[in-house]
């Protein structure tokens, strides 16, 4: 019986529970701003965030199926390097979850299935072949991420509404994936994974994660100006999102060590569902 809630407790794991949360929101969200707050109780967006959510998750899944050999450096404690779950078992969790959110997908329309399928496509060559290549990988993560917001909006009708936001997602994933690589640089040497950090190093690497940050500060306030969303968002995203930023930005430019890395990788998903409170405040 131990055994068997240690197996369900490490597929929780795999399909990264808070990140599934922020996928669903994002959609969520997504379909709100494009169409309007009466789509806040909408059974269509509500199956298209689980949808997403479920794509999401089994490639996050399937990302830990592919990346055990660095793993067992870099994450030791994750359900694959412990031996809490078989890798086999982790690609079969992974292709139902991806295929449980394909289906629900096509449910709802043709073009939310085809454009699951599309995303799952991506996070699957992902695991397989792109996380290894510079900026491929960080690339690839960042467009699924953004491509949650478009999702919501196809989903809510309106599939540019979606657009200024996916902007943001972008550019936050773009930084935080190189962060991420950093943290995982000593790992990713040893199996001849060439990440930015491996090849530029991790100053040089910080330094550029700071400045697409700090694009993205600055991009934040754009919609305002352009009357796409109120003084409410303005207030709201400088408040909880680009103060902090400039903050990480300042702490990234100087050189952080591995410990405060972690914090700032952190950090930054928080900021990510501080973003979805502003935009769905404006």
């Amino acid at each position: 019986m131990k055994n068997i809630i240690r197996v369900i407790i490490g597929l929780i794991e795999l399909a990264r529970p808070v990140n599934m949360l922020i996928t669903a929101l994002t959609v969520w969200v997504g379909g709100i701003l494009a169409a309007g707050k009466e789509m806040i109780l909408s059974p269509e967006l509500i199956l298209a965030s689980i949808a997403a959510m479920l794509v999401g998750a089994g490639g996050n899944a399937i990302n830990d199926a592919f990346d055990d050999d660095v793993d067992e450096f870099n994450r030791p404690n994750r359900p694959i390097p412990s031996e809490r779950v078989d890798r086999n078992l982790a690609i079969a969790w992974a292709s139902v979850l991806t295929a449980a959110g394909i289906i629900i997908g096509i449910m709802l329309s043709l073009t939310l299935g085809i454009f699951a399928f599309g995303i799952a496509v991506m996070l699957w060559l992902y695991s397989l072949m792109w996380k290894r290549s510079i900026l491929v990988g960080n690339f690839t993560v960042a467009f699924c991420g953004a491509a949650a917001f478009i999702y919501g909006a196809i989903a809510g009708g309106n599939p540019t509404g979606g657009m200024w936001p996916a902007l943001f997602a972008f550019l936050i994933h773009n930084g935080r994936e190189i962060i991420k690589d950093i943290e995982d640089i000593e790992g990713d040497k040893m199996w001849g994974v060439m990440t930015l950090p491996v090849v530029s190093g991790p100053i040089v690497s910080q330094r550029i994660a700071a400045s697409i940050l700090f694009i993205l500060a600055i991009v934040t306030m754009v919609p305002y100006y352009l009357r796409i969303y109120t003084i409410k968002y303005l207030i709201v995203v400088a408040a909880i999102v680009d103060l902090p930023l400039l903050i990480m930005i300042f702490l990234l430019w100087r050189g952080l060590e591995d410990e405060g890395l972690v914090r700032v990788s952190k950090t930054l998903k928080v900021l990510m569902l501080c973003g979805l409170v502003a935009l769905y405040v404006g």
